[in-house]
């Protein structure tokens, strides 16, 4: 786990707090960071995105990876850090006096329970892979990038990083999914 500075800690907290539907804009990011901090806010960014903590689908539109959510995690159990805000300081101050307890008995706060098996996960990933598809055809062009949908399956549901990369290899060998890599972009197709 890299250990942030202080900006980038609070980039994340608010990236992940204030997001809607798992996403959130980077004008909302900025406007919750303190006036110091607010100038810096594009080279905060664009450091988090280089540590791929944060990714941007959208322009304009970010969200923090798994692995961001975890990098926060850890780096609030040690920050010293205190909020001086008005707007909820104690509730915030808390939040980090119990995330540090956490860390103390050895337990993450962060675990994965891997109870997915390759059929289930063949099921659900068809299922999202078809859902993707569907709202692609609907724009009119459909190119589903196989980066993208396994970040979006491992987002909603207990699964691991290695789990994950297995089981969308087997896909690949078994030739349920064609996959072409076009300009460092890996594009998949259902094959049915």
């Amino acid at each position: 786990m890299s250990e942030l500075s202080t900006k980038q800690l609070l980039y994340l907290l608010y990236a992940v707090a204030y997001s809607v539907e798992g996403t959130v804009t980077k004008s909302a990011v900025k406007d919750y960071l303190s006036k110091s901090f607010k100038k810096d806010a594009n080279n905060i960014y664009d450091a988090l995105s280089k540590q791929e903590l944060i990714e941007s689908p959208k322009k304009g539109r970010l969200f923090v990876t798994k692995q961001g959510k975890k990098t926060l995690i850890a780096n609030l159990k040690t920050t010293t850090y205190q909020f001086d805000s008005s707007k909820g300081s104690k509730v915030l101050n808390t939040l980090l006096y119990l995330l540090k307890e956490a860390s103390s008995n050895d337990q993450t706060a962060i675990t994965l329970v891997e109870n997915i098996d390759f059929d289930t996960f063949v099921e659900k990933f068809k299922a999202l892979y078809f859902e993707e598809r569907k709202r692609q055809e609907l724009r009119g062009v459909v190119a589903i990038r196989s980066r993208e949908i396994r970040q979006s399956f491992m987002e909603n549901n207990p699964i691991s990083q290695s789990n994950l990369d297995n089981y969308f290899d087997r896909l690949k060998s078994t030739g349920k999914v064609f996959a072409v890599t076009e300009k460092d972009d890996e594009l998949i197709q259902w094959v049915e």
